[in-house]
């Protein structure tokens, strides 16, 4: 499976980088390796830690179909939670990357991760890499 890189994903992962959210260490030793085993989607056992990967749900607890969430703890000097949305389609697509604060917060990345895979079923994003 490829992992596509969308300009919501790039965009939000400069953000990130940019208000120094994570270390490069962090990045090269934790984040980039895991976002890689989305190429053997669903074989790696970490896939089924769901400290580590879930289901999307909407506000009211459905699912959204085709959206998962990566979780990442104590990230950072500031100790975060860091969440990358992805769609799983015949590909992976990487969607966003944010700092979980709250329940309420999250509820609206969720809702917009919702109607961003509706974009990407339509064929309207951008594609800014791969990781084949």
């Amino acid at each position: 499976m490829d992992v596509i890189i969308t300009g919501w994903a790039l965009d939000s992962y400069l953000d990130l980088k940019h208000r120094k959210v994570f270390s490069k260490e962090e990045y090269k030793e934790q984040i980039r390796p895991d976002v890689l085993l989305l190429r053997n989607y669903p074989r790696d056992p970490k896939f089924t830690n769901d400290k580590f990967w879930s289901i999307a749900t909407d506000r009211s607890g459905n699912k959204i179909a085709g959206g998962y969430k990566m979780k990442w703890h104590q990230m950072g000097s500031g100790r975060i939670q860091l969440r990358l949305s992805v769609g799983i389609f015949t590909d992976a697509f990487l969607c966003e990357a944010y700092v979980k604060n709250n329940d309420k917060e999250e509820k609206r990345k969720l809702a917009k991760f919702k109607a961003r895979l509706q974009k990407i079923r339509e064929g309207n994003y951008t594609e800014n890499g791969r990781l084949s």
